[in-house]
């Protein structure tokens, strides 16, 4: 068949070789039973033709489904992979030294980097220095049959299991028939169909067909005037996020609420909105005989019932809407389904417009509840004037019609916008906007992107790719030979083991990285450790290399002892002097306090001699008043003396000199003193026939 008509209808071709090569043997001479046949495999057909019409699309499609993880290629294995052809596989080498890797390809270089993604087919050798770390081969699947178990009608009219083989080749380097809609098993190179990948059962002989089938979803997209009843940051796969809107405002499928159904990482549908009432809390008119008050129809409670009484005359409850409004939707909940929606201008009776009705039977409706229909009012409803939603009874049946709630929702034009704006955020991860129209999965540490590709936004929406932050969780720790490893903490991320070597062979080189952590990429840090026979020569080379050096210590230590008793003794006297420098200073300041008070006490004597030497020539001063009358000045006789006071003596000039003031008494004391005094007094004291004139400075 030509690969083009394949392409175009994988259904039509799927059922096609399911049907002739299973049925025609058994049902060519049995129209009867092939035609019951027929039958009973139609449902099968779609259903096949419904999973392989979702098939993920473009790169990210491959790695959803087939995708080949990160390899840690190490040295206690050769593991041989499958993948297509021009498929990349990525490798990783991970050496227990710091250092690049270099990947041969026989003598061929195909990278310097511990990471290669690569298309070559063949063994690869991952190789630092000359020591070789790891080698895998990788080839394209040959021709392999795939599988097809299906259901036979016999005779005994009992049903058995029989296989059917379809051998599907690929052609040339570079395409493989039919491709697009088979899965290849990386470690076996078995091909199954995509529409028998995560269906519970295991296909391929590690179950990488089952390999992240069900990874949570995070919160959904919300949009304006709508919020969830149980807002959550991670749905488990196969749980609900339910839909309900803010008071005034209400969905268009749904008066109770809407839900969304986590499956394989992402939501079913899409995210639904709420839109205004324009019925709430509107004028109500009623035809016939109420038995409550009927404003409990607008109020937006689906608990309160506006009731009219059974009659066969006609029964009315009627909303009068706001001018100039085009009606879309009516959603009425009302018991029983004998009645009618119809939209009319207000104050007309030829006008009217049915608008036609259906049951709420979604298993999306949550909260079921009995008596929702969804009316779709027609595209030529009038928007002239004043409407109003008329919900009637059926002419002439003898009934109640009991009304909820009625809500009128407006012709909304609105847009979607940009798709990547309405997606909803993966768990443990989030989108970010790579080219127009397209985004990037970036997850959170300990987490990995299913794909790391840019994926359209539309695809993401219609299903047709799904992206998901899978859990870090590596595999058993890779076998290194010549190695043994310790107690370790289960595969998770950032799950440590310790290696060490086997009884006979040492670490060599000796500096070489022995623990291995989990990484965030799924992948153990540790791949290669060289551990080497006790006997080697390097390894005998490199003990007495260290017997060296612990000899050596053992010598640095012995004499460092006597060098650090020195030291000892030398900071020993240095703290000495120093404190005996402290003692010096201290007694240097006390020295230099004192001669400072004996600079002050001696400029106090000074002072004092000072002013007692003033004193002192004041009273020279007063001496030179007892000049002898011979060496006084002769003009001065001329002067008149003064008329004497009683007990007053006064010179001469009584401007210049100075006035002894004394009493009789005094006198007589000085007298009797003077007499004592003897020859010292005299030696002082004038003479009677001496004259005393002033001395003059």
């Amino acid at each position: 068949m030509d690969e083009a008509v394949y392409h175009s209808a994988p259904s039509r071709v799927v059922g096609r070789t399911l049907h002739r090569a299973s049925c025609r043997k058994h049902l060519e001479h049995r129209p009867a039973a092939r035609a019951k046949q027929k039958m009973r495999l139609s449902p099968l057909l779609v259903i096949v033709a419904a999973t392989l019409g979702e098939a993920w699309a473009g790169a990210c499609g491959e790695q959803q489904y087939g995708r080949l993880p990160p390899l840690l290629v190490t040295t206690a294995e050769t593991p041989t992979v499958y993948a297509w052809p021009e498929q990349k596989v990525e490798l990783h080498c991970r050496p227990s030294q710091a250092g690049g890797c270099r990947w041969l390809k026989g003598s061929r270089e195909l990278g310097t980097e511990c990471r290669l993604s690569t298309t070559e087919r063949g063994t690869i050798r991952c190789v630092r220095g000359e020591e070789t770390c790891g080698t895998v081969t990788i080839k394209n699947p040959n021709n392999q049959a795939v599988e097809h178990t299906y259901k036979s009608y016999h005779q005994r009219n009992s049903y058995h299991y029989r296989r059917s083989h379809q051998y599907w080749d690929y052609k040339g380097e570079t395409r493989w028939n039919r491709k697009p809609s088979t899965f290849l098993c990386s470690r076996s190179g078995t091909i199954i169909l995509k529409s028998k990948v995560c269906d519970g059962i295991r296909k391929c002989s590690k179950g990488e067909d089952e390999w992240h089938c069900s990874p949570p979803c995070g919160p959904p997209y919300v949009s304006e005037n709508t919020k969830l009843s149980d807002p959550k940051e991670e749905y488990p796969d196969g749980s609900h996020a339910t839909y309900i809107c803010e008071n005034g405002f209400s969905l268009a499928e749904s008066l109770s609420g809407l839900r969304r159904t986590c499956r394989a990482g992402r939501w079913d549908g899409a995210a639904p909105v709420c839109r205004r009432n324009i019925a709430l809390g509107q004028p109500i008119t009623v035809t016939g005989l109420p038995m409550a008050d009927c404003k409990v129809a607008v109020d937006g409670s689906l608990d309160t019932w506006c009731m009219l009484a059974p009659s066969n005359g006609p029964k009315v409850l009627a909303v009068r809407l706001v001018t100039n409004v085009t009606v879309e939707r009516v959603l009425v909940r009302a018991m029983g389904t004998r009645y009618t929606v119809a939209l009319r201008p207000v104050n007309q009776t030829n006008n009217e417009v049915d608008c036609p009705c259906q049951e709420l039977s979604s298993d999306k409706i949550t909260l079921s509840v009995s008596g929702v229909r969804v009316c779709v009012c027609p595209e030529q409803a009038s928007t002239v004037g004043q409407l109003e939603v008329r919900v009637s009874a059926e002419t002439g049946a003898f009934l109640a019609l009991s009304v909820a709630d009625v809500v009128a929702l407006g012709r909304s034009d609105d847009d979607n916008g940009d798709a990547c704006a309405l997606l909803g955020q993966p768990a443990h991860g989030r989108y970010e906007p790579a080219q127009t129209g397209t985004v990037k999965l970036s997850c959170d540490p300990g987490y990995t992107p299913s794909c790391s590709d840019s994926v359209r936004c539309s695809d993401l929406q219609s299903g047709t790719a799904r992206l998901s932050c899978l859990a870090a969780e590596c595999p058993s720790p890779p076998a290194i030979p010549n190695t043994k490893t310790g107690p370790k903490n289960g595969t998770g991320w950032r799950s440590v083991v310790e290696y060490s070597c086997a009884a006979g062979y040492a670490l060599y080189p000796s500096e070489q990285n022995t623990t291995s952590t989990c990484d965030s990429d799924s992948l153990w840090s540790l791949g290669h450790i060289s551990c080497v026979s006790e006997t080697d020569i390097r390894v005998v080379a490199m003990r007495l290399g260290e017997q060296h050096e612990r000899s050596m210590a053992a010598l640095r230590a012995e004499l460092e002892t006597p060098l650090m008793n020195l030291l000892a003794d030398q900071k020993s006297t240095e703290q000495r002097l120093s404190k005996l420098e402290l003692s010096m200073a201290a007694q240097r300041a006390e020295l230099e306090t004192l001669l400072k008070g004996q600079l002050a006490d001696q400029n106090s004597t000074q002072q004092r001699l000072n002013k007692l030497e003033r004193e002192v020539a004041r009273l020279g001063l007063a001496a030179g008043a007892y000049l002898p009358a011979q060496e006084r000045d002769p003009t001065e006789d001329a002067t008149e003396p003064a008329p004497e006071e009683e007990g007053v003596t006064q010179t001469p000039e009584a401007g210049i000199d100075r006035a002894v003031v004394t009493s009789p008494e005094q006198q007589s004391d000085g007298a009797a003193d003077s007499e004592e005094l003897g020859e010292g007094t005299a030696e002082t004291t004038p003479p009677s026939d001496v004259e005393l004139i002033p001395w003059i400075y």
